[in-house]
């Protein structure tokens, strides 16, 4: 059987154990009888009201066998639950694995590699097997086959929005590294910059000029990084006699005894490939984050390495870029800024009520998407939990299981929903940044796109919230109304979850006044 998330996958049989319990007490007490009691009286008094006695016992025998039969039938298919979820069987698919574009892995329950497998089975389930009805059990068998066939033939997008949010939370973990970064852009990367303003040097054609905007710019690996050296020992560079600078360090006094570490040029202390800076400053993301999000938009590994470093760095702040002159100040990207100041400002202002909106929205579209798949699966564990219940009172009829079934499909269905606004959402982001734009987050902040990216947040944010209720609204256009009870339930969560966002980014508004 598959499910949509993680948590649908223990959602699921958490509630179909309460319903076993639930309908074990219905059944002990004789409760579950009482739609037959209902069906006699209905049969022998109406027929009685309306017709000879004769004739009247004759229609009511033949409505008892009809109704006797049917309640018989509806117990055995959609009330009785005897058909066994074994706990390993449910399981979870990801069409395209962390958006690679690859065929997916199956978590199945027990053995998901979550928290939930030693949560859920021994200390809510005490070890028990839930039961399900075999009409319903059909019913999410064909529903989750039906997302998985849907999601499967939808093409793998790169999720950017996602990617930017991994990114904006990686910083550096290793304070040797640290350290070594901001030596880094004391010692090479400050003077560098000061030696292309001073010296009104040009960059080539095909370079933008971001560029020169962080220590590993290709232009200062090429120029200013090659015969410029660290200024004192760098740990991991032994002491080379063949380097200029170690040579120039030996000769000038022979009696001072030959350092352990040497002094590495700018562009070797950044670019080795075992002690480098740069490799340390990859090895600080997870193992699988650049297959994750970056290898099918990508076709140099290099260029997606500096992209993420970049925004690592980016991260930091100013306990990087001002070096180990904390107290001094730093002209690195503010001098930049003072040269551009009048047009920049001149188009924040003509766009800043569109950035706040989007500054706003973001933090709402996020907590909404990261609740969404918890919404549902608590929807549909309280579905199972009170689907007893509900049976009972219609008196196990056709009308309130089709309304039963309508609704657990027209929720579990919001997975595949979801899906495409999230493929929506990657194609229209298309039109801001390309796909294949190494400074695709760099664009994204970009004026002229603020005003798009605006729009763009609060149609997906709008869509997530609204297809689930809308399709519940059209399935009522055939005449299931019952079906849009979780809809109520399902905005009040999602709009908690939008309420958290705008908090946080409030608070964030605030911290920028």
């Amino acid at each position: 059987m598959s499910t949509g998330s993680f948590i649908e996958m223990f959602m699921t049989t958490f509630g179909w154990h309460l319903y076993e319990i639930i309908w074990g007490v219905i059944s002990s007490t004789g409760l579950a009888y009482l739609p037959f009691f209902a069906v006699i009286i209905d049969n022998v008094i109406k027929p009685i009201e309306s017709q000879e006695a004769k004739a009247a016992a004759a229609t009511s025998l033949r409505r008892l066998e009809i109704d006797i039969v049917r309640l018989i039938i509806m117990m055995m298919l959609a009330v009785s639950p005897y058909i066994t979820i074994q706990y390993g069987s449910i399981a979870y698919t990801k069409a395209c694995q962390a958006d690679t574009g690859t065929a997916g892995d199956t978590y199945k329950a027990g053995n998901s590699g979550t928290r939930f497998d030693e949560i859920f089975k021994p200390n809510l389930l005490n070890n028990q097997e839930a039961k399900v009805p075999p009409w319903f059990y059909i019913v999410m068998s064909v529903t989750g086959g039906i997302n998985d066939a849907v999601i499967s033939r939808l093409p793998c997008e790169m999720n950017m929005r996602q990617a930017e949010y991994e990114l904006s939370t990686i910083e550096i973990s290793d304070p040797h590294l640290k350290r070594q970064t901001q030596r880094f852009v004391t010692e090479c990367y400050q003077p560098a910059v000061a030696d292309f303003y001073n010296n009104h040097r040009q960059l080539p054609d095909e370079m933008d000029v971001t560029d020169i905007l962080w220590p590993g710019s290709r232009y200062f690996n090429s120029n200013f990084y090659q015969n410029e050296f660290a200024k004192s020992p760098v740990p991991g560079f032994s002491f080379d006699a063949s380097r200029q600078s170690d040579m120039a360090y030996a000769s000038s006094d022979p009696n001072i005894a030959i350092p352990q570490n040497g002094y590495p040029s700018c562009n070797e202390w950044w670019n080795d490939s075992s002690t480098g800076i740069r490799t340390g400053l990859v090895k600080e993301f997870p193992p699988s984050f650049f297959d994750t999000y970056f290898s099918s938009a990508f076709s140099s590994s290099e260029e997606v390495e500096n992209l993420a470093i970049r925004e690592v760095l980016k991260n930091e702040g100013k306990s990087i870029y001002d070096g180990l002159n904390i107290a001094g100040e730093t002209d690195i990207e503010w001098g930049l800024s003072r040269e551009t100041a009048g047009d920049l400002l001149g188009a924040i202002a003509g766009t800043g009520g569109a950035f706040i909106a989007e500054m706003l929205a973001k933090p709402a579209l996020f907590m909404v998407k990261q609740m969404a798949p918890y919404i549902q699966a608590t929807l549909l564990m309280a579905t199972y939990f009170l689907l007893p219940w509900v049976l009972l009172v219609g008196n196990y009829s056709w009308s309130t299981i089709k309304t039963a079934t309508v609704t657990i499909f027209a929720v579990k269905f919001w997975t595949t929903i979801w899906a495409v606004t999230d493929l929506l959402d990657a194609n229209l982001q298309k039109v801001i940044t390309g796909a294949k734009d190494s400074n695709w987050l760099m664009e994204r902040l970009s004026h002229e796109n603020w005003m798009l990216e605006c729009i763009i947040v609060l149609i997906i944010l709008s869509l997530y919230m609204a297809l689930p209720y809308y399709f519940l609204t059209i399935l009522g256009w055939s005449g299931e109304r019952g079906a849009s009870a979780p809809t109520g339930a399902a905005t009040s969560a999602n709009s908690e979850g939008k309420a958290a966002g705008n908090q946080g980014a409030d608070m964030a508004k605030n911290a920028v006044n």
